[in-house]
């Protein structure tokens, strides 16, 4: 792939159930991280993305989709009609033929390269940069599948996580400290390091979840 010299853009838009969304911000972040791995093995546009958001895709229709829902979308669509942009990042998770999910999808990645677009989406690894970033980065032994909006969202929003898991297990936290047991222990000192952690201090970039790494190094010695 050698379009060094292509304008780009990204393109983020909630989706999933409503009980287990993928988040706008973690979308961005997965992206940023799948694009740096791009950039090191391919030659792709450098200027960072222009942005593209719509809150919600269209709720499933069985491929019928009306663009006046996703009007950032169809913005983006014209725009690559127009040659403005050669590459669209996406994090989206592209739902196989035959399932009835909560949104469509497809319509996504079918529209924009039938525009003339290369669309790249960090949720798939398309080229699979993102594999081999990891296996140079924490072993051949990591596993991308473990890699999961779950733990990207310890791994990007530290303090975030903490805040959560804390309100989650409020009641089971709020034990007299003379009746913690080790285990109950461990959690609550679990809690406390996430909110302390500042990934992005000194201009830091979070990878991966610190704990899958550790675990994939140690069983490499193993």
């Amino acid at each position: 792939m050698d379009k060094s010299e292509s304008a780009t853009a990204m393109y983020l838009a909630g989706h999933g159930s409503k009980i287990k969304p993928r988040l706008l911000e973690l979308q961005y972040q997965r992206i940023l991280r799948y694009r740096r791995a791009l950039l090191k093995r391919h030659s792709v546009g450098r200027a960072i993305p222009e942005v593209f958001i719509d809150l919600r895709l269209p709720a499933f229709g069985m491929g019928h989709v009306d663009l006046d829902e996703v009007p950032q979308f169809k913005r983006l669509h014209e725009e690559v009609q127009n040659h403005r942009y050669e590459i669209v990042y996406i994090d989206l998770h592209e739902v196989r033929p035959g399932l009835t999910p909560d949104y469509e999808s497809a319509f996504v990645r079918f529209m924009l390269e039938a525009a003339g677009a290369t669309v790249l989406n960090a949720f798939t690894d398309d080229l699979d940069v993102f594999a081999q970033e990891l296996r140079e980065r924490c072993g051949q032994r990591a596993k991308e599948h473990e890699v999961t909006d779950s733990s990207d969202i310890v791994n990007f929003f530290p303090s975030l996580a903490s805040d959560v898991t804390a309100a989650a297990l409020r009641k089971e936290l709020q034990v007299p400290m003379d009746r913690h047991t080790q285990e109950l222990q461990r959690v609550s000192d679990r809690i406390e390091g996430l909110k302390r952690l500042r990934p992005y201090s000194g201009g830091g970039i979070p990878f991966v979840e610190d704990r899958l790494s550790v675990r994939w190094q140690r069983s490499k010695l193993g």
